[in-house]
Formats: structure tokens, C-alpha cells, sequence
């Protein structure tokens, strides 16, 4: 048996070893290399051809052993932590939507919210086990694509509420609102494209984000356009781009936004505002809400008023004021909880995105790790006058805008997981 026989079945015999069958080609390309530097090696000190070949096997060890350390290094892994916050944050929304139909009468938001956790099930494991990376190479067809919607809709949409929808049978689908999670994946592809080809530009970021900006700005959906903004400047951290052309930007796209709200702002919008700042100004007019949702809070108690306890003085139980409820009927320990709960599971998120070796993996975890908790803590801090109202939801907690933003949002924690599962599955450096 020839050199490269005795090379080509110790290889294959590493590789049976190995169950992930992706990172083969690789883990075949970088024994190969090794084996032949160091045949090169033996030869140069004036072994033969065959010698040499028998010392560099024996040197690697017994293939067995090092195919089973290379598949402890190489296998898939799953964040069994992030998984099971997920499923308890998805439980105390159903929780709680069953308690709000008890004490509403409601029969469709736990139906429909059940809907949505199968759809989003079946989404979450789809893209669990796909291959993240190839996403990259349509981030350009995704940005321009949501660029498209975000016209079409504009222009043909149905107007509920004055932002326009899109007919979707199944439910008006609000593209303005899911716009900004697409847009977030679509950039931290291009980004990490123009950082590896060394294209990266502060002026090119801006032209990048003018447009979605613009379109975000031209209906009035206040929080879209701050889940954007948060999002584009967390990835051009991620990016490296120095502290110069980040400030840089941001007092640039603050020019534009607080330009469009001194110029176009509806008396509405900028009630919103001053009366978040001082709400008891108007207690019972423009701050009402606010501070009913602080006393209701505060009257709370360590335990609620009890499962299923009816609660009047704030809309939209189920969906922007989810938060209130759960403190009003199940106590200041579970609001207290689902907090904690969520600091855990960014601290999580975090940890992982420092493990993660591809840079395209780490900036899509860092644009993610934006979308879900800016509405989270957001959601949250909102009841509690922190932060100025907006039209936002407590993800996998809240029921609203159909099915269409938890299936979202279980897609992009399957994405997360996906990146983690696949975070040691990278070509070898050396060879061991």
C-alpha cells in the first residue's frame, strides 16, 4: 500500500468517527495539508518516501481516538437555557391570556395565540436545523425586498388605525411593524460582507439606512423607526466602526428624526410625549393611562388580586398593557419575575455572542439580541412611566397583531439557537 492509500484511509477512518458529516471536507483538507508538511519534513531530513509517511501516522496518533476528539469538538450544540426561557415566557403568556378570558369573556386570543406558538414551532426547528450562514448571501434580495414591501404597502395598503396594511386573507398584515426585524438580518449580512472585502464606509452605512429611514418616517408608527434605529447602530458597533463615525451618524439620523417631529408632528404625538414627562398635568385626560398604570402596579401586591381578576381602567389588556395585567392579577413577584427572567436570557444571549467565531454569526446574534429586547424591557418600563408610551408588545408574552409578530419572533430565536448549535462547527486552524 502506496503513501497515499495508507494517508487516505487514516483519514477516512478520523472522519468515521466525526457524525457531523459538514465539517468532513474540511477536517479532510486540513489533515492532508498537515500530512504532507510533514512528510515534507522527513523527507528533507533524508527519510524515504514510505518511512517517512509511517513516522507522520504514527506521530498523529491512533485515528480513533483523534476522530472522537475532533467530534467532541466539532458536534452540534444546543443553548438548552435559551430554549427553556423561551417556553416559560411562551406558558405565562398563555397564562395569562386565559386568566384575561376568564375575566373577560374572550374566546379567541388563547386560541389564536396557540396558533401562533405551533406556526412558530414549526418555524423555530426549520431554521434550528438549516445552515444560517447562507442567509448571508441574500441579504441584499431581503433588504431590497422589504424596501419593496414597505413601498407597495405604502401605496396599496389598506389603512387601519392610519397606518397602512396589507391584505394577507389570513389576517392586515402591519408590515411597518415586522419591517424593522427584516431590514436588522438583511444589514448584518451586508455589513459583514463589506467588513470581509474591506468596503466598509461610514458614508455607505448612511446611504444604507436613508431610505428604509424615510419610508419608517413617512407613517406614523413612532416605534418601528426606534427599533431601526437602535438596531442599525448596534450593528455598526458590532461592526467595529470607530466612535467617531458612530457619533457621527447618530447626531445625524437624530437631525432627521427630530426634524420630521418638529415639522410634520400631529398635536397627538407630541402630547404623547410632554405628558409622558408629566402626567399628572392631565390626570384624567392625556396621562390617565399612564398613571392608571402605575397605581394599578403599585396596588398590586406581592401576590394580585388573583387568577382571572377583572381589571377596567386600561385597553388593550392583552397586548401593549400584557405587563399590567400580569401584575395585577398574579402580583409584583411574577411582574418581578418575567424581569429577571429577561435579564438572564440577554446576559445569555450576550455570552454566546462572544462565543461565536464566525463574524456573521456574531452580528446576526447582535442585531437579534437588539430586536427582542428593546420591546421587551421597553414593554416593561413603559407601565411604569420610565419610558414614553408606544404601541409595543411583550414578546412571546403579548397577543396582538395576529399571529404574524410571535411567529416572527420565534423565528428569530430559532436563528439565535442555530447560530449557537453551529458556533463550533468552523474549519481547523491546526491540525492536532
Amino acid at each position: 500500500m502506496n503513501g497515499n492509500n495508507r494517508i487516505a484511509d487514516y483519514i477516512k477512518e478520523v472522519c468515521d468517527q466525526i457524525k457531523n458529516k459538514e465539517v468532513h471536507p474540511a477536517i479532510t483538507l486540513e489533515l492532508e495539508n498537515h500530512f504532507a508538511e510533514k512528510i515534507e519534513d522527513y523527507r528533507e531530513a533524508g527519510y524515504g518516501e514510505d518511512e517517512a509517511t509511517r513516522i507522520a501516522i504514527a506521530e498523529m496518533g491512533d485515528p480513533v481516538d483523534v476522530g472522537r476528539h475532533l467530534h467532541q469538538a466539532h458536534k452540534p450544540r444546543m443553548e438548552w437555557g435559551i430554549l427553556a426561557i423561551v417556553g416559560i415566557l411562551l406558558g405565562v403568556g398563555l397564562l395569562v391570556l386565559y386568566s384575561l378570558q376568564i375575566a373577560q369573556d374572550e374566546q379567541n386570543w388563547l386560541e389564536r395565540q396557540v396558533n401562533g406558538i405551533l406556526i412558530g414551532t414549526v418555524a423555530l426547528v426549520a431554521i434550528l436545523f438549516s445552515d444560517y450562514s447562507k442567509l448571508k448571501r441574500y441579504s441584499r434580495l431581503l433588504y431590497f425586498f422589504t424596501l419593496l414591501l414597505l413601498l407597495f404597502t405604502l401605496s396599496f395598503g389598506d389603512p387601519i388605525y392610519n397606518i397602512p396594511h396589507l391584505d394577507i386573507r389570513v389576517e392586515e398584515l402591519n408590515v411597518f411593524y415586522i419591517s424593522p426585524f427584516l431590514l436588522i438580518v438583511a444589514i448584518a449580512g451586508i455589513f459583514t460582507e463589506w467588513k470581509e472585502n474591506g468596503r466598509f464606509t461610514i458614508m455607505k452605512a448612511i446611504a444604507l439606512f436613508m431610505p428604509p429611514c424615510f419610508l419608517l418616517l413617512s407613517v406614523r408608527q413612532d416605534y418601528s423607526i426606534i427599533m431601526f434605529l437602535i438596531g442599525y447602530v448596534t450593528l455598526l458597533i458590532a461592526s467595529q466602526a470607530n466612535w467617531r463615525a458612530v457619533l457621527s451618524f447618530l447626531g445625524m439620523a437624530f437631525s432627521i428624526i427630530i426634524g420630521k417631529y418638529y415639522l410634520f408632528a400631529t398635536p397627538q404625538e407630541l402630547d404623547r410625549f410632554f405628558y409622558f414627562l408629566n402626567p399628572y398635568s392631565d390626570p384624567t385626560g392625556k396621562g390617565y393611562q399612564t398613571i392608571q398604570s402605575m397605581e394599578t402596579i403599585q396596588s398590586a401586591g406581592m401576590w394580585g388580586h388573583g387568577f382571572g381578576s377583572t381589571m377596567d381602567t386600561l385597553p388593550a389588556l392583552e397586548s401593549n398593557y400584557i405587563f399590567v395585567y400580569l401584575v395585577h392579577s398574579l402580583g409584583l413577584v411574577a411582574g418581578a419575575s418575567i424581569f429577571i427572567l429577561g435579564i438572564v436570557l440577554l446576559v445569555r444571549l450576550l455570552l454566546t455572542i462572544k462565543q461565536v467565531k464566525d463574524s456573521y454569526g456574531a452580528m446576526l446574534l447582535s442585531g437579534i439580541t437588539t430586536l427582542f429586547f428593546t420591546p421587551f424591557f421597553w414593554s416593561i418600563f413603559m407601565t411604569m412611566g420610565l419610558v414614553p408610551y408606544a404601541n409595543v408588545l411583550l414578546p412571546l408574552v403579548s397577543y396582538g397583531y395576529g399571529i404574524t409578530q410571535l411567529v416572527l419572533q420565534m423565528a428569530l430565536i430559532g436563528l439565535v439557537l442555530n447560530v449557537y448549535r453551529r458556533k463550533d462547527i468552523q474549519p481547523l486552524t491546526k491540525a492536532s
